[in-house]
């Protein structure tokens, strides 16, 4: 499984030339990782299952989840567990997004379909 780290970047704000405040960059806690695999389906569409899990935070985590790649669609989009369709003998990228408290991490999972049944 991977495993992902998003970093919090600090930002300055300007109105008329004058500063307004400045929030220092800070590291995140929060890491998350997963895994997708695509083991079978029929004609051009394949199953998928993905799985995620994070640590770090203040542990209650929210996930959701994104197809990056033009066909991939989930049943549902939340939870740490998700099932989907995908197009096969492609290669598709999927976005997990974990919540906990204030802090929020991101990871993109590449996996392929297979044209055939594994």
């Amino acid at each position: 499984m991977g495993q992902f780290t998003k970093v919090a970047v600090g930002a300055v704000a300007t109105v008329l030339g004058a500063t307004l405040g400045t929030v220092p960059a800070t590291a995140s806690s929060l890491r998350v990782g997963g895994h997708c695999d695509s083991p079978f389906g029929f004609g051009n569409w394949r199953e998928f299952t993905c799985s995620a899990w994070a640590s770090g935070g203040t542990g209650d985590y929210h996930y959701s989840w994104q197809g990056l790649t033009p066909i991939v669609e989930f049943d549902v989009y939340e939870g740490p567990l998700v099932n989907g369709y995908c197009t096969a003998d492609r290669t598709h990228v999927a976005r997990v997004t974990v919540t906990s408290g204030t802090e929020t991490a991101s990871g993109d999972i590449w996996f392929d379909c297979p044209s055939v049944l594994r």
